[in-house]
């Protein structure tokens, strides 16, 4: 799979206002509601959004009709150069949402596909922003969409957002000397890490995303650490396992593991060993998801070869942990019976 590092999204105060103001606005329709965005990338990895406009009416976004005209935004798009950067031009796209739920829906995902493989455009990525109007809250998720992913049908991901107060300009930031430098920031607290404001959105974001998929519990261990317990929304929703965070995340990966009779039992997958801070724990999540359900065959396997070589504890064990994930899966529960079945004679002598 292609590796794709996800851009932070700044959004300046204004263009928030704006988008806002828009939402509030916004009437409660059948039709897709939202526009497209005024930025530029500051570099390979900060997308700045400094404005956005809604097309006209007769413009038809979200219909079949709907296409990039720039002679009907390019007033806007004048107005927002001057207040930024020669550079600012078309970015991405916008939508506004009744509801909590900040993915797109199937016709916004057509309408963002629609703009990025628009050829007058040349887009190679879009930024997506969600506006979400609901029970009287306002709240707004980014997401990103590349031409890989469009390519291949799938969603936009959710990506970081930050708000700026910052000014930009195409001149290079100065380089800052050696003698100053800002001295290294302190470890976080092994206690009250998840307490960081920039931690504290992130983890938020990531319980969003996560039920999406999952219910999900989460709590704080006396440790310090954040633990999500997860069951699947799906045909394996009999399973539940763990992702733990603790400080250092989300640079630092978490950890997953199930609970087998009150013991821990780690899981491992490849996109958890391939963790960075781009990545998000719903992609673990459904990893790890997948992967112990190809491992399902192997784990009973190893049980039966356990119990040949009388190891009936090791068996019990790994069917215990197969019934955790496939209830169900034929044999499983009789093969664990004649496990504890050999362990209770062999206790009894």
């Amino acid at each position: 799979m292609k590796e794709t590092i996800l851009p932070i999204v700044l959004l300046t105060p204004e263009a928030k206002v704006a988008m806002e103001a828009e939402a509030e606005r916004a009437g409660v329709g059948g039709d897709v509601v939202g526009g497209l965005l005024f930025g530029y990338p500051l570099d390979e990895r900060r997308r700045l959004v400094v404005g956005s406009v809604k097309p006209r009416p007769e413009v038809g976004f979200g219909q079949q009709e709907f296409c990039l005209d720039q002679s009907r935004t390019s007033q806007q798009l004048q107005e927002a150069r001057k207040s930024g950067s020669e550079q600012v031009g078309y970015c991405g796209v916008w939508y506004i949402h009744r509801t909590p739920t900040g993915e797109l829906t199937d016709a916004e995902w057509v309408q963002a596909q629609r703009v990025l493989e628009d050829p007058d455009y040349r887009f190679k990525d879009l930024v997506c922003l969600v506006l979400c109007l609901y029970g009287g809250d306002l709240k707004t998720y980014a997401l990103f969409f590349d031409r890989y992913r469009a390519a291949r049908g799938q969603l936009p991901v959710p990506t970081v957002l930050k708000l700026t107060t910052e000014a930009y300009s195409k001149e290079p930031e100065p380089q800052i000397k050696p003698a100053q430098a800002r001295p290294a920031p302190s470890p976080p607290d092994p206690k009250n890490w998840y307490k960081d404001a920039e931690v504290a959105k992130r983890l938020e974001m990531e319980h969003k995303w996560l039920t999406q998929r999952y219910r999900v519990e989460s709590s704080v261990a006396p440790d310090g650490r954040v633990i999500f317990r997860l069951m699947p929304q799906d045909e394996y929703k009999d399973m539940v396992f763990y992702l733990a965070c603790g400080p250092g995340f989300p640079k630092e990966a978490p950890v997953a593991f199930l609970v087998v009779r009150g013991d821990r039992y780690p899981l491992l997958s490849p996109g958890l060993n391939e963790w960075t801070e781009d990545n998000w724990l719903y992609e673990v999540a459904n990893d790890l998801v997948s992967w112990q359900i190809k491992l399902l065959d192997q784990q009973v396997t190893a049980a039966e070869e356990a119990l040949d070589r009388g190891d009936c504890k090791g068996a019990s064990d790994r069917l215990a942990m197969v019934l955790l994930i496939n209830p169900r899966m034929p044999g499983v529960a009789r093969l664990l019976a004649r496990a504890e079945s050999v362990m209770a004679e062999n206790a009894g002598k």
